[in-house]
């Protein structure tokens, strides 16, 4: 009977003692048989091999035609009805799952089996080749040939993981990183050049020089091969510096533009040290990536995939909010090597027992300026102290304020400290134009600017300050426009959410309306105009909106709506803005607000510096200095 190869089925785990009883049962009864067995009969029990991590087990089929009824046992019969059923060929054959259970990414029905090539959830050998189809790996079709390869493999058990590398990635596990001939070969005076060249600046004690190609890695060969199939064929600037300081196992407090390839920056560190390390048992990663939102761990998870597809034992593990809990805890029981996760969440899990840090070796903590503000910060710290204190920590961001440079710093040890460009600037690909425009008017003029040839090229994503206003905005501009618009924010359900996201980039939304939820680290690739319908609160967070219009190295537009009501950022804006060369409204150049804030800033400059941090020794002499009762 016809077994497919390539599909792990995915079944509860049996206790060790069962299995080995298993095997005793049917090499006793292959010994009994192999003198009266024919050849036919050898070549039918040889389509039921099931290799299970790495030792395989064959699996006779019996029919009663060609055995004795009475050398039928009551334990042979359990036995037949223990077999593996067949895997599914189509999908219409399969049930929708309940809740909790496994999805298949393909058409949502039951996720009975795992995909070998992807390590996704699928249904059946349709939706398997779909998968492959759309992943670039073929055309499909050999999800339903693969009678002549041994690749028919049960899920490996935590055991089997443990006891060695297993297959082709055995070689790639002892890689390490040295520095390339060429790299080496370079004078220092033409290493400074390059870096100043690139944007590049560095700080802190024996900084790895960077690299000009990720040839000069000398990555596995399976690593590269994933690295070129996704399209990134040569290194940004925060790459080239970032991945060989990450490789040397050294802590990171990086700063580059959005969209400038941040996230394959830490996840090559990140990969290469889940390869050193063997799978540890159920539950203990040896990598954890933090992340402020959901969309964003998504992408990271998804990218993850993309490069670690082919490498042995190599899984991830998604935990975030606002998706159905029970999946995840059941995607924890495989052996997994790498965890992206929401603090919320991992926090919710921990305390469920279901994960353990005490193995993590490396810690990413992406958007770090938000995860350390108040509203994540306490989360963060809980997680890590629960992390050995003999690990890795890469810190990135597009903006890393002063403030939270210092608190950074107190989770790293003798940290490398890259920025890319002028550190928390706008980023240079996108054009920016500000309009002072007051409320009553902000609607009409988006509808002229979605309505202007030379503006308008959609998607055109707008941000807004409230989930009530997007919806109400995205109302009106349907209305108005006619042009297919939705709305994003953190209200919506995860599915529909993540729907959006991908009808924003397979181009199926001319507008999206959202909050901040599309501001942060998303890949926003086809998105060329970015209007700020309500200016943000801090001019941090206008630098990661604004940078949606400028994905990997694209040119791109960002209007940004200006009035009173802003009033407090108008020195910010200035500061930041000016220096690009970009146009500023005259009535915030003129405005009284912004010639009081640069007086203050004057008199500020002019008086020093003052020590505001408090400590045990000062807070007395603080408190003295500013008491204003008469003495």
């Amino acid at each position: 009977m016809f077994m497919p190869r390539a599909l792990k089925v995915k079944r509860p785990a049996q206790a060790p003692g069962q299995v080995l009883n298993k095997k005793s049962k049917v090499s006793q009864e292959q010994n009994d048989k192999s003198s009266s067995e024919t050849p036919e009969h050898k070549e039918d029990a040889e389509d039921k091999v099931v290799e299970a991590g790495g030792d395989s087990t064959d699996i006779s089929v019996h029919d009663d035609e060609h055995k004795p009824s009475s050398d039928i046992t009551e334990e042979e019969e359990e036995e037949e009805e223990e077999e593996e059923e067949p895997v599914k060929s189509f999908k219409k054959n399969q049930r929708w799952p309940e809740p909790g259970e496994p999805v298949c990414v393909m058409c949502g029905r039951y996720g009975e089996y795992i995909c070998d090539a992807t390590d996704n959830d699928v249904c059946s050998l349709e939706c398997k080749a779909n998968h492959l189809m759309q992943m670039g790996m073929g055309t499909g079709a050999d999800a339903f040939n693969r009678e002549n390869q041994n690749e028919d493999k049960r899920t490996p058990q935590p055991e089997q993981l443990a006891a060695g590398s297993g297959g082709a990635g055995g070689s790639e596990a002892g890689y390490s990183y040295k520095e390339d001939r060429f790299i080496s070969g370079l004078t220092e005076e033409q290493v400074q050049r390059i870096k100043q060249e690139l944007g590049i600046e560095t700080q802190g004690r024996d900084v790895s020089r960077a690299i000009l190609e990720f040839e000069h890695c000398s990555f596995p060969s399976t690593l590269s091969g994933n690295l070129k199939k996704a399209g990134y064929d040569a290194p940004t600037p925060v790459q080239m510096q970032m991945v060989p300081v990450g490789l040397t196992g050294r802590d990171v407090i990086a700063s580059a533009d959005t969209g400038s390839g941040k996230t394959i920056a830490f996840l090559l560190p990140v990969i290469v040290r889940a390869m050193e390390k063997p799978a540890h048992s159920v539950g203990h990663p040896v990598a954890l990536i933090l992340t402020p939102t959901r969309e964003l761990a998504i992408q990271i998870e998804r990218q993850a995939k993309e490069l670690v597809m082919g490498l042995a034992n190599m899984r991830t593990a998604l935990l975030v909010g606002g998706m159905p809990l029970p999946p995840q805890l059941h995607r924890l029981k495989s052996s997994i090597k790498i965890v992206i996760a929401t603090p919320g969440r991992l926090i919710e899990i921990l305390k469920q027992k279901a994960l353990q840090l005490d193995t993590v070796k490396v810690v990413v903590v992406d958007e770090v300026d938000t995860m350390l503000k108040m509203g994540f910060q306490q989360q963060v710290l809980e997680i890590l102290d629960q992390v050995p204190e003999e690990h890795q920590a890469l810190l990135v961001s597009a903006t890393i304020p002063a403030g939270t440079e210092e608190l950074a710093a107190r989770l790293v040890r003798d940290p490398v400290r890259i920025a890319i460009g002028e550190r928390n600037q706008p980023c240079a690909n996108v054009r920016q134009i500000l309009l002072w425009v007051e409320e009553p008017s902000k609607k009409k003029k988006l509808f002229e600017i979605l309505n202007d040839s030379k503006l308008y090229q959609p998607p055109v994503v707008v941000f807004v300050d409230c989930k009530l206003g997007a919806d109400l905005l995205c109302e009106a501009v349907a209305k108005v426009t006619g042009l297919t618009t939705v709305a994003i924010h953190s209200d919506k359900r995860q599915w529909e959410r993540n729907r959006i996201l991908r009808g924003l980039l397979d181009g199926d939304f001319e507008v999206v309306i959202s909050t901040g939820v599309l501001g942060r680290g998303l890949d926003l690739v086809n998105v060329r105009l970015v209007v700020n319908f309500d200016m943000p609160n801090t001019m941090d967070e206008y630098v990661h909106q604004m940078g949606r219009a400028g994905r990997l190295g694209h040119r791109g537009t960002a209007i940004t709506f200006l009035n009173n009501n802003n009033k407090r950022l108008f020195l910010s804006v200035v500061n930041r803005v000016k220096p690009t060369g970009s146009i500023l409204p005259p009535q915030l150049l003129n405005s009284p607000h912004l010639h009081e804030q640069q007086r203050r800033e004057r008199q500020k400059t002019k008086t020093g510096p003052e020590d505001t941090l408090v400590t045990t020794n000062n807070l007395l002499d603080i408190i003295k200095k500013h008491d204003r009762r008469k003495k």
